[in-house]
């Protein structure tokens, strides 16, 4: 059997559909975004969200150390890149 070639970028995995799509979702006004900004639970969850891509990252880089391979850099997220 032939195998499949595969267009996905396997080094940018996690943006290559959910953030766009996530992206496409809010499309949020200056008003909007400054609303968002000030509701606790919201930014409490999108720190978790930052926090849970550095741990991301952490763990990788560990696997990837371990290879003898070269870490990874992931983008922090701002509430900017989603409008």
């Amino acid at each position: 059997m032939s195998k499949k070639k595969s267009y996905m970028d396997n080094e940018n995995i996690l943006a290559e559909g959910f953030f766009n799509k996530l992206k496409k979702l809010l499309k949020l006004s200056p008003k909007e975004q400054k609303v968002l900004k000030k509701n606790k639970s919201f930014m409490a969850s999108f720190k978790s969200l930052g926090k849970a891509t550095s741990e991301l990252e952490d763990a990788i880089n560990q696997d990837l150390k371990r290879l003898g391979k070269k870490p990874i850099k992931l983008d922090k997220y701002e509430l900017s890149d989603f409008t």
